[in-house]
This record gives C-alpha cells, sequence and structure tokens, in this order.
C-alpha cells in the first residue's frame, strides 16, 4: 500500500506538524491494530522485530526515497520503561536501521519528562502534553542530518511532531516519521 488517499487524514489537515511525511506500514485498524498492541508488552519483543523487518522491507523505496542518515526511536520515560519491561520503537528502529543499512540511534533523543499515556487524552490535549518533553543528550549533533524518527503507531501526530521539533533544534535538516500504524479520523479520539 503506497502512501497515499487511503492515509490522509481530515483532522490532520492544517495541522502545522514539524516532520515532512509520514511513512506508515498501514491502517491501525484489525490484525494491525492488534500486534501493535502486543507489542507494547515484554512478550512482543519478537513481534515488534518482525513488525520493524516487515516495514523496513514494505516500504524501503519510500524509506530510502527520504535519504536519511539516522534511525532514531521515539524514546519512553524510563519509569513507563520499567514498568512496561519493553519499548517497541527501540525495536522497531534497530531492526528498520538493519534493513536499511544506516545507523540505529538509541538513546540520545530522550524523554526529559513522563507524560500522560497520549491515548486517555482527546487529540488537541495530546500536543501540550508532549511539549517540552523532549531532549538531546548532550554532545550530539544533528546538523545537516536527515532524520528517520521511527514509533508503532501515529495518531494525532503531537508525540512525533515534538520529537521531530527537538531534533530540527538539535540541526536536523528533515525528519521523518516512519510507523506500523497510523489511525485516521474517528480512530484519533
Amino acid at each position: 500500500m503506497p502512501e497515499g488517499a487511503e492515509f490522509r487524514c481530515e483532522l490532520c489537515e492544517g495541522l502545522s506538524l514539524k516532520f515532512e511525511t509520514v511513512i506508515p506500514l498501514g491502517r491501525y485498524e484489525g490484525e494491525l491494530r492488534s500486534a501493535v498492541l502486543r507489542m507494547k508488552r515484554p512478550s512482543g519483543e519478537a513481534l515488534s522485530a518482525a513488525m520493524g523487518h516487515v516495514l523496513g522491507r514494505r516500504r524501503r523505496r519510500e524509506l530510502l526515497r527520504f535519504e536519511p542518515d539516522l534511525v532514531v526511536p521515539i524514546p519512553m520515560f524510563w519509569a513507563r520503561r520499567l514498568r512496561r519491561g519493553t519499548n517497541s520503537p527501540e525495536i522497531l528502529a534497530e531492526s528498520v536501521a538493519s534493513l536499511l543499512r544506516r545507523s540505529p540511534c538509541v538513546g540520545v533523543l530522550v524523554r526529559r519528562r513522563n507524560t500522560v499515556p497520549q491515548a486517555d487524552l482527546p487529540p488537541r490535549e495530546r500536543f501540550r502534553n508532549v511539549r517540552g518533553a523532549f531532549g538531546l543528550k548532550p554532545g550530539y549533533n544533528f546538523s545537516g542530518l536527515r532524520v528517520l524518527l521511527v514509533d508503532d503507531i501515529l495518531t494525532t501526530g503531537a508525540t512525533c511532531s515534538e520529537a521531530a521539533r527537538t531534533l530540527r533544534e538539535g540541526g536536523a535538516t528533515a525528519v521523518a516519521a516512519a510507523v506500523v500504524a497510523r489511525a485516521q479520523g474517528a480512530d484519533t479520539a
């Protein structure tokens, strides 16, 4: 499924998102939705690696067309990661980076504070929730780099947009989001 009309979301039109494009594997529905939810548990780590492989294979052309220099996962706050026992975006990013022969850049983009889970908030409040939540580890310079940001799901785009803003402030010239599933319309609520 190439990105096109089937991935457009009328709720996203007019938003000022800080990434250039979204490269999804598919829509957040059916079996893909079920897979994303299973990936969020420690028992889903192998599934996360497999889904990263599928995302990288099926969207290889679009991912390479973006010409990423490195691949960065959406970070999880340390306490949430400890509770959950896994971070699916990190596993996804490592799989995608390996397939694209790019460097996975884990631990450089950090979540500075614990935010309320986005799924618990109405769409418009999600942008406020993640505002200022990310930072870059000192000593890293993204100047002139094109960054592929990886997450398991994109709903409103708030999390990826805020992470992209942080990467751009760190010098990145372009940021694209690669996700396993993209929610649309009523799915984002």
